[in-house]
């Protein structure tokens, strides 16, 4: 993390437990879905060598397999979200007169922000995990990063912050959107605030991220659901998209 260019007005460290055990729980993830999915390729492979089974067989199979696929990949896409956060020996989050900056990340000037936006996932997460077998499956999702406290950052020039992220794998999570008249790509920043802070500290920073938004003119919001969420930051991030502004 590059050294914040203005006063420091609020630093957020990791927790420790969950730094220690998110990107181990995630690193888990990772193996388990490689070596399901390479058992359901070989079992697929298996089947058709050896005329064993029907095409009932197989297609439950290859299920199987994309299931594990499944988890292969989200697993691989949060292991370079808790990068933006994370970095040895650096702060999760500072908050400056200039900007935001966190242990992934170079500091983004509060100028270069869009929008801040919040998806409380907790009530519905806190409801799912009362159901059996997915409650417990969920379960695990959390310990291994899944967080239910999810802040994005909306960037003008989403290029340009990428090339500026010194880890690749953390640059790749920088989502890019269409390009504006003035020739930039809006950027989108997924921030899983408590999947590496302590609950207090991710509902802190969030309160205060809010705030400086707020007393700074840049479009913020608080959701608890995921489809007025998307409607509400759509239009601010891509010119295509039904109701954006073209300035």
């Amino acid at each position: 993390m590059t050294v914040p260019a203005g006063p420091v007005r609020f630093v957020a460290q990791p927790d420790r437990a969950k730094a220690a055990s998110v990107p181990r729980w995630n690193r888990g993830f990772i193996t388990t879905g490689a070596v399901l999915l390479g058992v359901a390729a070989a079992g697929v492979v298996a089947l058709l060598a050896t005329g064993f089974g029907s095409w009932f067989t197989i297609g439950l199979v290859v299920v199987f397999g994309l299931a594990a696929g499944g988890l292969l990949l989200t697993s691989v896409l949060r292991g370079r979200m808790l990068r933006l956060l994370l970095a040895p020996g650096a702060p999760v989050l500072v908050v400056t007169g200039t900007g935001i900056s966190t242990g992934g990340l170079p500091e983004i000037p509060w100028s270069e922000l869009a929008f801040i936006g919040v998806l409380n996932d907790r009530p519905r997460t806190a409801r799912l995990r009362s159901v059996p077998i997915f409650g417990q499956a969920g379960g695990l999702a959390l310990r291994a990063g899944n967080g239910t406290v999810l802040c994005e950052l909306g960037v003008r020039d989403g290029e340009a912050l990428r090339a500026r992220t010194p880890d690749r794998g953390a640059a790749s999570r920088i989502g890019l959107y269409g390009r504006w008249p003035d020739g930039a790509r809006r950027g989108l920043v997924p921030l899983l605030m408590d999947a590496v802070l302590a609950d207090d500290v991710a509902a802190t920073a969030v309160q205060l991220l809010l705030a400086e938004a707020s007393a700074r003119g840049i479009p913020h919001a608080l959701f608890e659901q995921a489809l007025p969420f998307t409607a509400w930051k759509g239009p601010l991030l891509d010119p295509a998209w039904p109701g954006a502004e073209q300035g």
